[in-house]
């Protein structure tokens, strides 16, 4: 039975979050790969920020790029209302100043505009939702069901084209845990790594969704979307397996 210290966790998001120092507490060994980066564009000037009452964002990254554009700043926002889904999102928004207005329950965007048009968040307002450049029109096109919304894309989303060496031989040896947050991440690695020599983890339904119809399975899917979610659900997935692996023996 492997000690926690014999067990290799890859993960694979753009920035070595704080969610996942659980695991290194723990003992795991943990290595970090980005296998995606993010970068700001620039936005529609067709759309005049000062027209909206209402900013919803989706995703830290969205905060973060949105309120460091230029064409933004130059906007007063103050008066602004914002919708973020989950806390984390929200918790970007108020290190960069802002207080949220609404914060949804839960982590997915499929259930982020059933759950604000049954509270009535959007009611008599103009409001913009800040995507980034891989997201559908699923969410934008159901909140234009019930209110007046419209779309800006503020930052990209892009594969990491180059080859780790190091990650290699890791998905080699070990047949390591690699955890994806989105289904972009999952796309950079099967460029160069064999997805079948690993134990492959995610983050959610989405992404987890996304590698099935790739012709791959997950090992273990989080049951929160969030860094948090991810290292909670690994944690209970390798205690239960010691204690299958115990009352085997």
């Amino acid at each position: 039975m492997k000690s926690n210290s014999q067990i290799n966790i890859v993960l694979t998001n753009e920035k070595l979050e704080k969610g996942f120092e659980k695991l290194k507490n723990l003992g795991f060994k943990l290595s970090h790969f980005p296998l995606i980066k993010t970068l700001p564009i620039k936005l529609d000037i067709n759309i005049n920020i000062s027209d909206f009452d209402c900013i919803i964002f989706t995703s830290k990254n969205g905060v973060e790029y949105f309120l460091k554009n230029k064409l933004v700043q130059k906007t007063k926002l103050n008066d602004r209302y914002f919708v973020c889904i989950g806390e984390k999102t929200a918790q970007k928004l108020k290190t960069m100043g802002f207080k949220p207005g609404y914060i949804c329950k839960r982590n997915y965007s499929e259930f982020m505009s059933e759950e604000i048009k049954n509270k009535g968040v959007l009611k008599n307002m103009k409001s913009l939702l800040v995507q980034g450049s891989l997201s559908d029109n699923k969410l934008i096109e159901s909140l234009k069901s019930f209110s007046n919304t419209e779309k800006i894309i503020s930052y990209s989303t892009e594969l990491v084209t180059k080859k780790y060496s190091d990650l290699e031989k890791i998905t080699k040896k070990y047949k390591p845990y690699v955890v994806f947050t989105s289904p972009s991440s999952f796309d950079s690695f099967i460029k160069f790594y064999d997805a079948s020599k690993v134990n492959l983890v995610s983050i959610g339904n989405t992404t987890s969704s996304h590698i099935t119809n790739l012709g791959f399975q997950t090992i273990l899917t989080s049951k929160m979307q969030s860094y948090e979610g991810i290292s909670e659900s690994l944690i209970a997935f390798f205690n239960e397996k010691k204690q299958y692996e115990l009352s085997k023996n």
